[in-house]
């Protein structure tokens, strides 16, 4: 009795009460969810007729769908090049306007105002740059006389295209965390460095690079597990096409739940996704 007296008059108590509404709705709405998903990934459920329990049948059934493991070969290919040309480019710009003086700000304001468009819209404009008729794309590379491509009904352009619109869209994200990260790094190292005789490449190798880690570890976070999930610009861009070049895990948990109906399945395959998730972000979440 002693010891409640005692919470209830700390400040403990006091956060805990604001804080008790919202993360009440705040768990309902993300516990009933995830059990009732996976309950549905235990049952074979079309919509029409009510569920029916058949266990993990579901899930054997995904170890031998050649669809559903070629959706995540597609995932782990957009996400590794599409996160590869993100933080490589997003670091040499973070650099650049480190070390730029005049109009600092002006570059960076620039370089993140991709990230307020949405996916849906990055989509149907890079499908219009692309077009085979009349794409902005295609006329540029008529001028030097290259013959028009069919970019998104090509298997060998389809993918690099999706990952290319993607750097464009989120590649200021990557800037704005580095950005922020090389300022807080401590001036007088680099100097002591300098005068040491370090050249730039070893202050960049030995000194920035490792003192910025933990940054790198947060857009490897947010970017991966932002790109494994990717859907809108895949439907938008690419239609999942050609061949099934671009459908993603996601797109194809879409197909499944959409055109054929498969809610129990689609769910099993949504858990697949989760399983990848955490086994490709939980490492980086642990050195942090």
């Amino acid at each position: 009795m002693l010891n409640l007296r005692r919470f209830l008059a700390s400040d403990r108590a006091y956060w805990t009460l604001l804080l008790a509404p919202a993360l009440i709705v705040l768990t309902v709405m993300f516990v009933y969810p995830l059990i009732y998903s996976f309950y549905l990934s235990l049952t074979v459920y079309d919509i029409i007729l009510p569920p029916k329990f058949v266990g993990l049948r579901n899930y054997g059934r995904i170890l031998t769908d050649p669809q559903v493991w070629n959706s995540v070969r597609i995932s782990l290919i957009f996400t590794v090049g599409a996160l590869a040309l993100e933080t490589g480019i997003g670091f040499g710009v973070a650099l650049i306007l480190h070390d730029l003086g005049f109009g600092r700000n002006f570059f960076r304001t620039i370089s993140v105002m991709p990230i307020m468009l949405t996916s849906v819209v990055i989509g149907v404009v890079w499908r219009m740059m692309t077009n085979y008729d009349f794409g902005v794309l295609n006329y540029f590379t008529s001028l030097l006389g290259i013959a028009p491509v069919a970019w998104t009904a090509n298997v060998h352009t389809a993918m690099p295209l999706l990952i290319v619109s993607d750097v464009w869209h989120t590649t200021g994200f990557v800037v704005l965390v580095l950005s922020a990260g090389l300022a807080q790094l401590p001036t007088e190292l680099f100097e002591a460095a300098e005068i040491d005789g370090a050249s730039a490449w070893q202050r960049l190798l030995h000194m920035t690079i490792p003192l910025l880690q933990p940054v790198f570890t947060v857009v490897f976070v947010f970017r991966s597990y932002e790109l494994l999930r990717m859907f809108d610009k895949a439907i938008t861009l690419t239609s999942g096409g050609p061949a099934r070049a671009t459908e993603t895990i996601t797109f194809q948990i879409y197909q499944r739940m959409f055109s054929g109906f498969q809610v129990g399945y689609s769910a099993a395959v949504a858990y697949v996704l989760l399983l990848l998730t955490l086994l490709i972000v939980l490492p980086f979440i642990r050195k942090i």
